[in-house]
């Protein structure tokens, strides 16, 4: 006789279903502004690297609140050119003339030069490139220019800002960290005469907010715009090149080059320059050691020993 053994009936306790306050009050953050949900149901695509973009403006206006008062504060302007759209994070209008700052709330290590189109940040695994802030500043200076009939005479400074979690890597008087922004407007004020009356600062400001695009749906296609363009032209292969015969090098190659300071001092190299820049690096340590030697007596002892050898080379040069 056989017995099957039953199968204990398992009560399903339902959840009690809370009201719509109860979930509210229960979240650690009152807002879903951020979720994947609400951020379709808006018209603009709000990305975590925007959100970061914002928090970095946000410290450096934060910042910004300790200028003196004759400086004037322009955030967040959006331009509309025959081309498309050119943004200004801020702008500061004063009587020493005006400042253009662009800020970036990078990661990792951020190398790169004034004068090269690209800039690289390496974030351990990976390198990626991106435009030179420098630059783009030179192009957002002569919209400016432009579309307010702003008198070039009027010295208009830019300055590129990074902040401290990166480890930069740039060398320029335009580029520093955004703790040190203040240090140098103040600094450099000091030294700049004065060409903007009050009178002046205030027709600039009214010809900058009147080419200001406030409509806020064009604002956010060109939100949605930007994050398109930069899904679509993701890094790929050829966007990184050597810094001496522009040819194209794979991440692996670049991530090496930049390990390396003392060798390539934060710069990237194609695998045959790679070796010429070895060869010089050895040539000048084996160098410094033989002068280190011939300091300290050395040198002529082992001259003895390569002759004594019967070395030809050493032989034919004596």
């Amino acid at each position: 006789m056989f017995f099957w053994k039953r199968e204990k009936e398992v009560k399903k306790i339902t959840p009690e279903l809370k009201t719509a306050r109860e979930t509210w009050q229960g979240k650690k953050y009152k807002t879903n502004y951020y979720s994947y949900n609400s951020v379709r149901r808006r018209d603009s695509l709000r990305s975590k690297k925007q959100r970061k973009h914002e928090i970095g403006e946000y410290k450096l206006e934060v910042e910004l609140t300790h200028l003196p008062r004759c400086f004037r504060r322009l955030s967040n302007l959006l331009l509309k050119t025959k081309g498309g759209f050119q943004q200004i994070d801020h702008l500061l209008i004063s009587p020493y003339g005006i400042f253009l700052l662009e800020v970036n709330n990078l990661s990792g290590l951020i190398v790169g030069e004034e004068e090269d189109p690209k800039w690289y940040q390496s974030i351990t695994w990976r390198v990626k490139p991106f435009p030179n802030p420098i630059l783009e500043n030179q192009v957002r200076i002569k919209v400016l220019q432009e579309l307010a009939g702003l008198d070039e005479t009027i010295p208009v400074f830019s300055y590129v800002t990074f902040n401290r979690r990166c480890n930069l890597k740039v060398f320029s008087s335009v580029v520093f960290y955004d703790i040190d922004l203040l240090a140098s407007i103040i600094k450099l004020t000091q030294n700049q005469p004065v060409v903007l009356c009050d009178e002046e600062i205030l027709q600039i400001i009214e010809r900058i907010e009147k080419i200001n695009v406030t409509e806020l749906g064009i604002r956010n296609e060109y939100a949605a715009r930007q994050r398109r363009e930069r899904m679509q032209h993701r890094p790929k292969y050829g966007d990184i090149r050597c810094s001496i015969c522009q040819k194209a090098v794979n991440e692996r190659m670049a991530r090496y080059c930049l390990n390396r300071p003392e060798k390539f001092a934060w710069k990237i190299y194609c695998e045959k320059h790679q070796r010429e820049m070895t060869r010089v690096v050895r040539r000048e340590y084996t160098q410094r050691e033989e002068y280190e030697e011939i300091g300290n007596g050395k040198g002529r002892e082992r001259h003895d020993t390569y002759v004594k050898t019967g070395d030809p080379k050493k032989e034919s040069m004596d």
